[in-house]
């Protein structure tokens, strides 16, 4: 995974259907890509344990005008906003379970 920070055009976020949250998983996907399949599985047992996030899945090849503001690659790749829309970290690929909560964890209220 790697970091940028760097904020989102709010706008661009609202066409990708993201609405405000604590931490947001934006994962960009095609239709034929396993790999896709395995990041949505993850994604969604992490929101499971982690209320607070959110998952909002793209079709890249839908909103290709994003992926290029973006600088999407390839699919999957995964982009873990903050609650002001920056991006704080981005894979490609499949992240592990581990990860993702590691990384979202840092962005997350502290629990009791």
């Amino acid at each position: 995974m790697s970091d940028s920070g760097v904020r989102i055009d709010p706008a661009l976020l609202r066409r990708l259907g993201v609405e405000p949250a604590s931490a947001t998983l934006l994962q960009f996907s095609t239709a034929f890509c396993a790999p896709c399949r395995a990041v949505r599985r993850v994604s969604a047992e992490v929101t499971a344990l982690l209320p607070a996030v959110r998952h909002v899945e793209v079709d890249a090849e839908s909103h290709l005008d994003e992926v290029r503001e973006l600088g999407i690659r390839r699919t999957p790749t995964l982009l873990i906003l903050d609650a002001e829309g920056r991006e704080v970290r981005r894979a490609a690929g499949v992240p592990t379970k581990p990860h993702l909560i590691a990384a979202l964890a840092e962005l997350l209220p502290a629990q009791p």
